[in-house]
């Protein structure tokens, strides 16, 4: 999975190549467990190029989100499309993820 990242003063952002389905999720795992480890700043997620997304990144997304919240930290979803909005509403996640 192709991922770009942007540091600024209080957060990263990631930005998602690829379509965030299970055959490449642990790429974004790895990333973002490296982050959480070695980092203070908060994450944003940003999802424009990411045009198809599954349960298994979903759940991957919910284990990220409370993993930095048990570090007083957060992480936010931006600028999803239609069908990836689309399946975060069919999961009801999507007040959770892109809060």
């Amino acid at each position: 999975m192709n991922i770009e990242r942007k540091d600024s003063e209080y957060e990263s952002t990631f930005l998602i190549m690829d379509e965030l389905v299970s055959q490449n999720v642990t790429s974004l795992t790895d990333e973002l467990a490296q982050f959480i480890r070695n980092d203070t700043r908060d994450a944003i997620i940003d999802l424009s190029y990411v045009r198809k997304i599954d349960s298994v990144s979903i759940a991957t997304l919910i284990r990220i989100k409370n993993s930095l919240a048990e570090k007083g930290r957060s992480m936010h979803l931006v600028n999803p499309n239609e069908t990836v909005l689309r399946v975060l509403e069919l999961s009801g996640l999507e007040k959770f993820l892109l809060e």
